[in-house]
């Protein structure tokens, strides 16, 4: 059979190359015969744009509406915004006809799944985090089907149609190659351990300060590969060479954005410093790194802050707020991560445990299920 499916839901990262990495697999690897046609709907972003014209998937954009907890004056602009961009997707999806809807989740795919629910067309949604915000949350009461990657949001989601089955990983993140990391890098010393600061595809103003402060202490002892995010790598570069460092000769290599290269720092890295969002978690689990996690103090429904003590839970990072992340504790959680062979060792082991390696595979099979029975009944 051939397979047509709507990819829905932006924002971030996080919630798009999830999207993008199951459509690859399934036009890869499971619909080689029948083919696959794919179609993103979602908001108009630059990222969105960015993403889906390099994996070369069709994109509609449409109005979306953000749900608020509390007033704002965007309140009554959002309010008209989810009704009509409903309508949009409506047309978009007589249009297309597709099989099944993939949706990320979160405020983007609200007005597809709405529309798509009035068609009849089946529904999976994909939650990464802990803790559901308020899209997903309804979404879920009217999806088909609802894949979960932490155990913990289970208890907010129908449990006959709930899956646990991880956050699908990129290729770019997965089985790189340590070498190969030190050749793009320039990056030849191998006595010193390697320390992998990342922020999140936008990166991370407070883990950018924080470098900034102990880069004397930390290049004594460590090489430092530092993700800053485009808007911060030029101010980043010249801090560090007012402190007297010579950018990729020091022991220390800001980068402004990680692509395909990913997963050969990942490789090369022995302690990882990152955010506490789902995707960047889930790709640390995947290559079984000592990490320590920085939640955003004000992130939605504070996901990123359960996030990250529930990685602690099992062992697999050592969470520090916002309030705490200060340098001295930076540089004594680093030392003690580095210094003792046991502590690595069980961080390995349990952040390991977090993660599903055929996450992938997993969410593209149920969507084929959910494909091939709509249409069955259709014919009954």
């Amino acid at each position: 059979m051939s397979l047509k499916v709507v990819l829905a839901g932006g924002g971030t990262g996080g919630h798009l190359f999830p999207l993008v990495t199951v459509a690859k697999y399934i036009e890869k690897d499971l619909m080689t015969k029948g083919g696959a046609q794919f179609l993103y709907i979602g908001p108009r972003g630059a990222m969105e744009k960015e993403v889906m014209t390099k994996n070369n998937i069709p994109q509609k954009t449409i109005l979306t509406g953000k749900l608020h907890r509390y007033f704002t004056p965007r309140y009554f602009l959002d309010i008209f915004k989810a009704p009509l961009g409903t309508l949009q997707s409506l047309w978009i999806l007589l249009w297309f006809t597709p099989d099944v809807v993939f949706a990320k989740g979160g405020f983007a795919s609200v007005p597809v799944v709405i529309a798509a629910k009035m068609y009849n067309i089946p529904v999976l949604i994909h939650e990464s985090d802990a803790i559901p915000g308020l899209a997903n949350k309804f979404l879920g009461s009217i999806a088909n089907k609802v894949i979960i990657s932490f155990e913990r949001a289970r208890m907010y989601f129908p449990k006959s149609k709930t899956v646990l089955a991880g956050v699908p990983i990129k290729e770019d993140a997965i089985d790189g190659d340590a070498k190969i990391g030190r050749e793009l890098l320039n990056l030849h010393k191998e006595a010193k351990p390697v320390i992998f600061f990342i922020g999140g595809s936008q990166g991370a103003q407070i883990i950018n300060e924080r470098v900034m402060l102990i880069l004397p202490e930390l290049i004594k002892k460590y090489q430092v590969i530092h993700q800053t995010g485009k808007s911060h790598y030029d101010f980043i570069v010249s801090q560090a060479q007012k402190q007297g460092y010579k950018i990729g000769h020091s022991d220390y290599y800001p980068i402004a954005f990680i692509g395909e290269e990913l997963k050969h720092i990942f490789a090369l890295a022995d302690v990882v410093v990152s955010r506490a969002g789902a995707t960047a978690i889930f790709e640390i689990a995947a290559n079984e790194k000592p990490s320590i996690l920085v939640p955003i103090t004000n992130s939605a429904n504070n996901h990123q802050r359960i996030n990250a003590y529930e990685v602690s839970k099992v062992g697999g990072a050592v969470a520090i707020e916002e309030a705490n992340f200060q340098e001295h504790l930076l540089l004594h959680t680093i030392d003690q991560i580095v210094g003792d062979q046991e502590i690595r060792s069980k961080m390995q082991e349990g952040i390991k445990s977090l993660y599903f390696p055929h996450s992938t595979e997993q969410i593209a099979e149920e969507l084929v299920t959910l494909a091939k029975k709509s249409t069955a009944e259709i014919n009954d």
